[in-house]
């Protein structure tokens, strides 16, 4: 089970904190170095996705993921690199590397201003702010590495009073999942009242119950309620 971005921001409402997008930032980072570790230009379908809202994955672990299964109704544009807009040829890994730092950047973008008002300005910290420019360079040399953003991650972590990205993940897929599950808060409520009714007088009560019509309408009103 998983949560796209941006399914947690339309929970929420609002955007992501700063914390918030460090925290996915940097679990992204992670998830695309390991990536990279496993697959080649010779496997592009692992490869093949676009970095947005809809595709980045938020997972319970507190980890991200990424794909490109249903979300070919939305408009990617503004999450793609213009290298791939301009349908250049990509040489090595790093150039694929570097079309998912861009949209990676553009992404964090979005979610840093989902909701806020015209009239607001963004609120990111300078350090955050620089190195999100830095992924969104529309000159695919000037632009950051995967390994240049972990690097800042960790100087961020180091220098802060943040809680581990994980956690921020986490609460992030909660927004969704946790609303899920409230929809139905009242399970219990049958189950606990007819726990706390002697065993005998629970049993009679439920034989009885064509004799009796309004204990009969009182236990529906409580079965409409499961």
């Amino acid at each position: 089970m998983h949560v796209s971005l941006a399914e947690a921001l339309e929970v929420r409402g609002g955007p992501l904190q700063e914390e918030e997008i460090w925290a996915v930032l940097n679990q992204s980072a992670e998830s695309l170095q390991e990536l990279f570790r496993k697959v080649s230009l010779a496997d592009p379908a692992a490869l093949g996705f676009i970095i947005s809202p809809w595709s980045l994955l938020l997972l319970p672990s507190g980890s991200v993921s990424f794909t490109d299964e249903n979300i070919s109704n939305q408009d990617l544009r503004a999450f793609t690199a213009p290298e791939v807009l301009q349908n250049q040829s990509l040489s090595s890994l790093s150039d694929v590397e570097k079309i998912h730092i861009y949209s990676l950047g553009m992404t964090l973008y979005w979610g840093a201003d989902h909701e806020v008002p015209q009239s607001q300005p963004i609120k990111l910290g300078d350090h955050l702010n620089s190195i999100l420019l830095g992924m969104c360079e529309d000159v695919i040399y000037a632009r950051v590495s995967v390994r240049t953003v972990l690097d800042a991650c960790s100087a961020h972590i180091r220098n802060s009073n943040c809680a581990p990205s994980f956690s921020y993940v986490k609460h992030l897929v909660k927004l969704v999942l946790g609303n899920l599950s409230g929809v139905f808060p009242k399970p219990s409520l049958l189950s606990l009242l007819l726990t706390l009714l002697p065993s005998v007088y629970r049993k009679s009560m439920l034989v009885s119950l064509p004799d009796f019509p309004k204990t009969q309408t009182l236990l529906v009103f409580l079965l409409f309620w499961i």
